[in-house]
């Protein structure tokens, strides 16, 4: 079973620990997943700073302002999040399955015609949403002063989303190392103007867009040369992946996406029109701190998800399978056991006025332990040929979450939102986890 995304990636050849695998009975090797671990903790250590240092600059802030000026930074957060993931669509996923298995100058036309893409998907997408930020703010988020709030986060997501797309050609590259170099520093980068506004008692939304943008400035300059090389790739002659393939591939993960970026934005939308003042600042701090687990899970992804899609026969998912699932399970109950222990320790990090962040953050963690485990399962699904299933799970438990959420949040706040997300996510994915392991579904021919 080879791997789909590192295949004769430029930058070196194909890791040996990462070819050693029985494909005759759809088992992965040792060798192979020592490899793939070890990719998982050079993504991990770096992206953990950048985590850290978000949660830190937010913690800092929340203690230095009122409730309803914090609520400013909690919505920055989230636009910025969510507009930077509307960018993306799939475009991802995309260059790395057409820049897989190739080098050169084939390599750099293939993914200078992604790098247009996402630039042409920016600049629609941030001023689309630049434009509409005061209609936005008083018709749907019922606070018109949220206006600079969100063309702030316009110009973050569009940084994000150049250096997003920087760190995915050092990863075609099989460059985890160096990814974790640049994503370590940059998050360095990302604390210091909070720092130093709360040094010179300026605090406020400004501090956060200001690391933002150094830190992403920091991690497309570190790789320049790259992007300069691509850019220049979009002139030279030769053949390239053609629009209607790229449509073809991406058209049910782009669908996907922006139902997540939906999925996503409820809580602001639903929080800030029917909670009180702290709410949205509440649900933004206990989400931020779940940062960890949402890391592990997006590292866990970004190696496991060449293998699930790469698994063509029915064998080698099964095989995928019982490599996977007993040692995931395992982690999930050992991760659920000191997120619902360490509660009284946690209350200590928050202000007195958002103590429900506590229980956001053990409600937020479960839901994403669960995922830890439902998620690289459901990959599966794209190597079989059936990712509209899991555009139809995403799409279902946007739904539920929503319907939930109006019911929930105007009584309980933060702590309703946060448990309208467990049931609906929890419930939906482990229904599809179940089917998918238990009774295969959708992994036949």
């Amino acid at each position: 079973m080879a791997t789909l995304l590192y295949k004769g990636a430029p930058g070196g050849s194909f890791p040996d620990a990462l070819c050693d695998v029985d494909t005759g009975h759809g088992r992965l090797s040792r060798r192979h997943l020592s490899a793939a671990a070890r990719n998982v903790g050079l993504v991990l250590g770096g992206q953990a700073g950048l985590s850290a240092s978000r949660f830190a600059g937010l913690l800092l802030l929340s203690h230095a302002l009122s409730p309803a000026r914090f609520d400013e930074c909690a919505l920055y957060a989230s636009s910025s999040l969510v507009m930077g993931n509307l960018c993306e669509l799939g475009l991802n996923i995309s260059c790395l399955k057409f820049a897989a298995g190739i080098s050169g100058q084939d390599w750099l036309r293939t993914i200078s015609r992604f790098l247009l893409l996402r630039l042409a998907l920016t600049a629609i997408i941030v001023a689309a949403v630049f434009v509409s930020a005061p209609q936005v703010s008083t018709h749907i988020l019922r606070h018109s002063d949220y206006t600079p709030a969100l063309r702030l986060a316009c110009c973050s997501a569009a940084a994000a989303s150049v250096s997003s797309f920087t760190l995915v050609l050092l990863q075609s590259r099989l460059e985890f190392a160096r990814m974790s170099r640049i994503s370590a520093s940059a998050s360095a980068l990302q604390i210091l103007p909070v720092l130093l506004a709360l040094r010179l008692h300026r605090p406020g939304v400004a501090s956060l867009f200001a690391g933002d943008m150094l830190s992403r400035a920091w991690i497309v300059v570190a790789s320049v040369s790259l992007l300069i090389a691509a850019l220049r790739a979009v002139r030279q002659p030769g053949p390239r992946p053609a629009w209607k393939s790229i449509a073809v591939f991406a058209n049910w993960v782009t669908l996907s996406t922006a139902i997540g970026s939906l999925y996503n934005y409820i809580p602001s939308i639903a929080l800030s029109r029917w909670a009180t003042a702290s709410a949205l600042g509440t649900y933004s701090l206990g989400l931020a701190l779940t940062g960890g687990f949402a890391l592990l899970i997006n590292t866990t992804s970004t190696v496991l998800l060449p293998e699930a899609v790469s698994a063509t026969t029915a064998e080698s998912r099964h095989g995928y399978l019982r490599a996977y699932l007993p040692g995931a399970a395992l982690l999930g109950a050992a991760l659920l056991i000191p997120t619902w222990l360490c509660g009284p320790l946690i209350a200590h990090l928050f202000p007195a006025t958002m103590h429900g962040a506590v229980r956001v953050f053990q409600l937020l963690a479960t839901a994403q332990i669960a995922l830890l485990v439902a998620n690289p399962v459901q990959f599966l699904l794209y190597g079989a040929g059936r990712p509209q299933w899991c555009t139809a799970s995403d799409a279902i438990i946007t739904l539920l979450f929503g319907a939930m959420t109006i019911w929930l949040a105007p009584a309980y706040g933060a702590i309703g939102v946060a448990c309208a997300l467990l049931i609906a996510q929890t419930g939906i994915k482990a229904i599809l986890t179940a089917g998918l392991a238990v009774k295969g579904w959708g992994l036949e021919p």
